[in-house]
């Protein structure tokens, strides 16, 4: 009986009520919108971009561009792979203690990979023909992988119960 007062009065708190609705976090974390992760990077699929992006230009270049294209797709992808990785990986190791916000942190990360990208855009000409997508993917790439990055880092804080360097009580 003492038990099930308890969980009736947790569940009534708001940090209880708060858990007993919360949504389940979502499989993969879209920061821009569902296509992201969607990427040709087949050598025909960029040799296609270039060619309607040039017009005219020889087959040597168009070549030569293509790689930079796919180069630059592939970068992206390998980034955004490691991002939803971790993203798994941290929400099922958060989801575990119920005094975590993993949703909150979730959503705070897609604010940070976001605005990573629209910093990273506001600094950057944007290229001309076929480097616009070149720089697109780059500047995606970058930062994908610092999201990634920093969920790999808690990650291994979590499994490893690392401190914070220079917090007392971190751990």
């Amino acid at each position: 009986m003492g038990r099930l007062l308890l969980l009736i009065a947790l569940l009534a708190s708001p940090s209880g009520a708060a858990f007993a609705q919360a949504a389940p976090l979502p499989e993969r974390l879209v920061i821009v919108d569902d296509d992201e992760g969607k990427i040709d990077t087949s050598s025909q699929a960029c040799v296609a971009n270039v060619k309607a992006e040039t017009g005219g230009w020889s087959n040597k270049d168009v070549e030569e561009a293509a790689q930079k294209q796919c180069a630059a797709r592939k970068r992206r992808l390998e980034a955004y792979q490691a991002l939803q990785s971790n993203y798994r990986t941290l929400m099922g190791l958060l989801a575990k203690d119920v005094r975590l916000q993993p949703a909150k942190a979730a959503e705070n990360l897609k604010s940070m990979v976001k605005a990573c990208i629209d910093h990273k855009s506001g600094v950057r000409t944007g290229g001309h023909n076929i480097m616009v997508e070149v720089i697109e993917n780059d500047v995606a790439a970058k930062c994908f992988a610092l999201g990634a990055n920093l969920l790999r880092d808690e990650i291994r804080e979590r499994r490893t119960g690392e401190c914070v360097p220079g917090v007392p009580t971190s751990c």
